[in-house]
């Protein structure tokens, strides 16, 4: 869970220890400042200034000399924001090529915004190849040796309940993939695949183990008991609380007992949709409270979800 924010020090690192460095590196210095005014520009709440934002990001680039993935990423975010898809598509995957990202985990952000960009469009197979991608790097989930993990995980829930779950089982490690699951178990759920399921399962275990870990901080001898205890406890943490939020939480629970249901297990599903229903979250998120009222409704008449078609929509982009 990046609860601090690792990126924005470095750079003021680099910035500060510029004259320290030789004459041939002042470029990259310079490169990361005009980077950084793009970023300011960009991060306009009212979206005003991104023609500055652009010229910044390009200048950045010029002055770089060599691959600048960053500034490609931000230059797609501008497109992106501007719905020319297209050239958005163009940037990211650019940036995905290049060497030489200072986090290498930038490259994870690229690929969900890919997945994002083309479920906007309709274009589900594409958004499922570029999660694939980031879930590829998911050892528990892609990796061969967590076979009998992933064979134990699932059976865990289906015999003994997602408390118990919790209790037992966590993913350290891989909060980087913990969206993709999410998005997954919504959309493996309306397009009738049976690992929605499990992808819902990794996303809260994994959103769990990162809350509790947090927790323990600040009470050293937290552990996890009951959902109601846990909701308790993290949705006092303000940066807790938001990282739920973040990581959709509530609804990939209420999609988990959807697809439960879906499986005929209506005695797994109902607890959660109760827990739902019935746990005052009002004070955590509007969209919280969307799921909790869905659940409601669940519990009276059960439904399916309509069915979403994950076949190819191909558009054409014309940078490619």
């Amino acid at each position: 869970m990046r609860f601090p924010n690792l990126f924005l020090p470095a750079v003021v690192l680099l910035l500060s220890a510029s004259a320290l460095l030789p004459a041939q590196s002042n470029s990259f210095v310079e490169a990361w400042f005009l980077y950084e005014q793009g970023k300011t520009k960009l991060d306009d709440p009212d979206g005003r200034e991104l023609g500055e934002a652009l010229l910044y990001f390009q200048e950045a680039i010029d002055k770089r000399g060599v691959n600048f993935p960053e500034a490609e990423i931000a230059i797609g975010d501008i497109y992106y924001r501007e719905k020319a898809y297209a050239l958005a598509e163009h940037q990211y995957k650019k940036a995905l090529k290049m060497p030489g990202m200072q986090i290498p985990e930038e490259k994870y952000t690229v690929l969900y915004r890919l997945a994002e960009l083309h479920e906007e469009q309709g274009n589900y197979w594409d958004m499922d190849m570029y999660l694939q991608q980031i879930l590829a790097d998911q050892p528990y989930f892609s990796g061969d040796e967590y076979q009998s993990f992933r064979d134990a995980f699932l059976s865990t829930y289906k015999d003994k309940g997602l408390e118990y779950l919790f209790r037992l089982y966590r993913m350290e490690g891989v909060g980087f993939s913990v969206k993709a699951h999410a998005k997954f178990g919504w959309f493996y759920y309306r397009s009738q695949r049976s690992p929605a399921i499990q992808h819902s399962l990794f996303a809260l275990d994994i959103m769990v183990t990162e809350a509790v870990k947090e927790l323990r901080r600040v009470q050293p001898g937290f552990a996890f008991t009951t959902m109601e205890a846990f909701l308790n406890a993290a949705l006092e943490r303000e940066n807790i609380r938001q990282y739920l939020i973040s990581s959709e939480f509530f609804k990939t629970l209420y999609y988990l007992a959807a697809a439960t249901y879906a499986e005929s297990r209506p005695s797994l599903a109902e607890p959660i949709w109760r827990l739902l229903a019935t746990y005052p979250l009002e004070a955590a998120d509007s969209a919280a409270v969307e799921y909790a009222d869905k659940a409601a409704r669940q519990l009276e008449s059960p439904w399916l979800e309509p069915y979403i078609n994950p076949s190819a929509r191909k558009t054409e982009h014309p940078l490619q």
